[in-house]
């Protein structure tokens, strides 16, 4: 009986001869792109410090002091936010839960405040969702009555319009 034995080219036959298998070369480019990116990431600046536009003290910069939401319809839903950074350079307060005052109509809201203190830079915001029913239709008008610690404002108003159509 005669054994018989076939040689056959081993699969990563390319490795003894120098050659590295396509993989490799792919696997080698991407560990290359991915130190570039790393070294490139790297260099670019970070984010800009904080420039205080006050020095010495906390400054409530406010993005709108007026929200008017024209005509509405009954149980649609009206939500007013207003903005307010920090731009000085000492920490903003928002002294107590601001006061909505009623000039006109009925039935004004709760002011819900995000944050109550502010470090340079942060903002916060002052929401107000209300909606009216029957029989509370025409002009409504709410004024936000905001106490900060900033000296230059202590009270900030802010107003809210909106009529309510029946």
């Amino acid at each position: 009986m005669s054994t018989r034995t076939t040689t056959r080219p081993l699969p990563h036959a390319s490795v003894a001869s120098g050659r590295l298998p396509p993989v490799w070369g792919i696997v080698l480019i991407g560990i290359g792109v991915m130190i570039t990116l790393g070294i490139l990431l790297a260099s670019l600046p970070g984010p800009t410090p904080y420039q205080p536009e006050v020095i010495g003290a906390p400054f409530a910069q406010v993005s709108t002091t007026l929200i008017d939401h024209g005509d509405l319809k009954m149980e649609e839903y009206a939500e007013s936010v207003f903005r307010i950074r920090n731009t000085g350079d000492q920490p903003l307060q928002i002294l107590d839960e601001p006061r909505v005052e009623l000039i006109q109509g009925c039935c004004p809201p709760r002011a819900i405040v995000s944050q109550m203190t502010l470090q340079p830079g942060e903002e916060t915001t002052i929401s107000l969702r209300f909606t009216m029913y029957e029989m509370m239709g025409g002009p409504h008008e709410f004024r936000v009555h905001v106490l900060t610690n900033d000296p230059t404002q202590p009270t900030i108003p802010l107003t809210i319009l909106s009529n309510w159509l029946e």
